[in-house]
């Protein structure tokens, strides 16, 4: 933690565990660890939450120095018999089928999902709902019965800079920022733009090339500016996007929640999105996995009207307040760890 962090709104990860311990730590005593510490504790009656343990190493790192040693799940049971502590809950970005990439950086991600009391999924409706529906040998079918829904989080408050006017009808800008995986659906986004005229900002920390205009071959070529690696808390770019950007596209094909779709929408940018993207809204624009007919979606979206725009602009973000404010979303996952809890001493006082 840095004395400045609260006013800063920083990648996912540090933004789960900064806002879980900003709000956590005001209803119990509060100890944050890494996944890599092992055990951090003997006593029956502490309570553990935490991500499913994540190694990011690059392939040559990890076949040169070994696998990872500690799991957190299996190194806090109280004796050796058990899977895991009595109170261990997961905290997790969910959809049915996990990525290649997700898979590939979690080493425990079965056993810890199988041993864990509750699943807390942050991802959007559709998710829940597909996996629900799931009835074969997958993780995600045998714990099923443990997820409780959650919605990522954002610190709103710390994206004060909101969009207050629209660019004209036909000088109108999009914007896209992802780690450009194949469940991103980049290529769908650059497909769906062809014949567009509409410029395509692209920011990416995968992309390693110079700033400026890049053609890339998404079957057909594409031609969009990359912007590079950018920060959330620079206000340089937060006021760049606001003046510059009117629409946020995000065309995944399975993407939990993604968190730029919300901080775009933050922002007052109006999404152009997939359902698949996690995020559910009256006033986003859906997208399909077609791109000829997201063509016609998108030329629509470019010409609504100013007034069209701010009044979804608007709604969206009273949205992200509302819905995606780290205040609820840790306070339902208290109430659902006490309720869990109690339920289990009932059970073993009848």
């Amino acid at each position: 933690m840095s004395e400045e962090s609260y006013k800063h709104y920083e990648s996912s990860s540090l933004e789960i565990a900064k806002w879980g311990e900003y709000y956590l730590s005001q209803k119990i005593a509060f100890h944050q660890s890494s996944w890599l510490a092992g055990r951090v504790t003997t006593s029956p009656d502490d309570i553990l939450i935490g991500q499913p343990t994540w190694d990011s190493r690059t392939p040559i790192d990890k076949s040169k120095n070994g696998k990872v040693l500690r799991n957190w799940v299996k190194d806090n049971a109280l004796s050796s018999s058990d899977d895991c502590h009595p109170n261990t809950y997961l905290f997790t970005p969910w959809v049915p089928e996990f990525p290649s990439v997700w898979l590939e950086n979690m080493p425990y991600i079965e056993s810890q999902l199988l041993a864990g009391r509750k699943i807390f999924a942050l991802c959007g409706d559709i998710w829940i709902k597909r996996t629900l529906e799931k009835n074969d040998n997958s993780i995600q079918s045998k714990v099923k019965d443990k997820l409780i829904h959650c919605n990522m989080g954002l610190a709103a408050q710390n994206l004060p800079v909101v969009k207050k006017r629209f660019n004209l009808i036909g000088e109108r800008q999009l914007l896209h920022i992802s780690n450009l995986d194949v469940y991103k659906g980049f290529d769908l986004t650059c497909q769906t733009l062809q014949n567009i005229d509409a410029i395509l900002h692209v920011a990416s920390y995968n992309i390693d090339s110079p700033i400026g205009l890049l053609e890339i071959d998404s079957n057909p070529k594409y031609v969009f500016n990359f912007i590079g690696s950018v920060d959330n808390s620079d206000p340089e770019f937060n006021d760049w996007v606001v003046e510059n950007c009117d629409f946020y596209i995000h065309t995944a094909r399975m993407d939990a929640q993604s968190t730029t779709i919300l901080e775009n929408c933050a922002r007052g940018l109006i999404p152009l999105i997939t359902p698949e993207s996690g995020f559910s809204s009256p006033y986003a624009i859906y997208l399909t996995q077609d791109p000829v007919e997201n063509q016609k979606i998108v030329e629509w979206a470019l010409n609504l009207p100013e007034s069209e725009l701010l009044f979804r602009s608007e709604k969206l973000r009273e949205q992200i307040f509302r819905e995606h404010n780290w205040e609820g979303i840790f306070n339902k996952i208290w109430d659902e760890i006490i309720m869990d809890i109690n339920q289990r001493k009932l059970n073993e006082s009848t």
